[in-house]
């Protein structure tokens, strides 16, 4: 694996919530709060082990009505919490690309809950889709662990 390989493989981001570690938990695995403040919506009922949860995007702009889904891998309550998906807005069919691996993380922190998100398996893509892919992840995680900072401040 080249350096500019292994510098495209995972994407790490952290943010600090003023809400108990259970609190923070809802949000993120309860599937009608999750939609809210990942700017999505889904028919599913809720998020379980082994599922297979389709949502679509009602982000505005270019990534609005775009359809994704994500298979659940772990559910550790008020731990663990991950799936795996197709990264990227698809520009043909990827589903027979691997997918990449999405894990929110709790610890108890000082006042509140820190989150970690990490989203790792960016060497395993199309090489053609690698860098463009994990540039569009990583702003989207900037932008996605925003909005779930802004959630709190709208609900706690």
């Amino acid at each position: 694996m080249s350096p500019l390989d292994q510098s495209l493989d995972q994407i790490k981001r952290s943010t600090f919530i003023r809400a108990p570690r259970s609190r923070v938990w809802r949000a993120l695995t309860e599937i009608s709060e999750f939609c809210r403040w990942f700017s999505a919506e889904s028919e599913d009922p809720a998020f379980r082990p082994g599922a297979h949860i389709r949502l679509r995007s009602t982000y505005p702009g270019p990534y609005h009505g775009v359809e994704f889904s994500v298979d659940i891998e772990e559910i550790v309550p008020e731990q663990t919490f991950s799936w795996r998906w197709h990264p990227g807005v698809p520009d043909k069919d990827v589903s027979q690309e691997p997918t990449t691996l999405v894990t929110f993380r709790l610890e108890d922190a000082e006042g509140g809950t820190l989150v970690t998100v990490t989203e790792t398996g960016f060497d395993r893509l199309l090489a053609s889709r690698r860098a463009r892919v994990f540039e569009e992840n990583d702003r989207g995680w900037k932008t996605q662990m925003a909005a779930f900072e802004r959630h709190f401040g709208e609900t706690t």
